[in-house]
This record gives structure tokens, C-alpha cells and sequence, in this order.
């Protein structure tokens, strides 16, 4: 009898021990998946938070420049003539930049 309950004994504990593994086997595979679709969200985060970054700088150099616009005469007509705008009796003389050296 003693004899029976040392295998009875031996089988529960590689029966607990089995049950623990697969149970443990199982946490990880459902939570694999979470775990990279959290990583991939991360990702994801950092990209957005990099363009929203850029777009606030260039609000804020956009912004910049209207209060220029407001305020200075003379940038505003160094804007005017960069895209060709002159006053009356006024020539802007405009030279092709040379693109290869003879």
C-alpha cells in the first residue's frame, strides 16, 4: 500500500507539474500576440507624435511669419519681390543661375 500511494503521489505531482507548463504555455501564447500589436501601436505612437512635431513647428514658423506680415514693411516687400511683385518705375531684374562651369 505504501508502495501505491508513493506512485499515486508521483503521478500527481507530474500531472501538477504538467498542468502548470501548459497552463503557463498557454498565457504566453495569448498574450504574444497582444504583447506585438502593443509594440506595433508604440510604433505607430512614435511616427504620429514625429508628424504632429513637425506640424507644430511649422504652424509656429507660420505663425512667425504673419506677425512679420503684420508688422514689417520691409519683409513684406522682400516677400513681394522673391515671387516677382515690383512697384510702379520699379525693375527687378531677375539672372539663371549658371549650372555648369565652361
Amino acid at each position: 500500500m505504501q508502495q501505491t500511494e508513493k506512485y499515486w503521489n508521483l503521478i500527481n505531482r507530474i500531472v501538477l507539474a504538467a498542468v502548470i507548463a501548459m497552463a503557463g504555455v498557454g498565457v504566453v501564447l495569448a498574450f504574444a500576440p497582444k504583447v506585438r500589436q502593443f509594440q506595433s501601436y508604440q510604433g505607430r505612437c512614435s511616427q504620429l507624435q514625429q508628424q504632429i512635431d513637425i506640424t507644430v513647428a511649422a504652424e509656429k514658423e507660420l505663425k512667425e511669419k504673419q506677425q512679420r506680415f503684420k508688422t514689417d514693411p520691409q519683409f513684406v516687400e522682400k516677400v513681394a519681390h522673391e515671387v516677382g511683385y515690383a512697384r510702379k518705375n520699379e525693375i527687378i531684374f531677375h539672372f539663371p543661375e549658371e549650372t555648369g562651369v565652361e
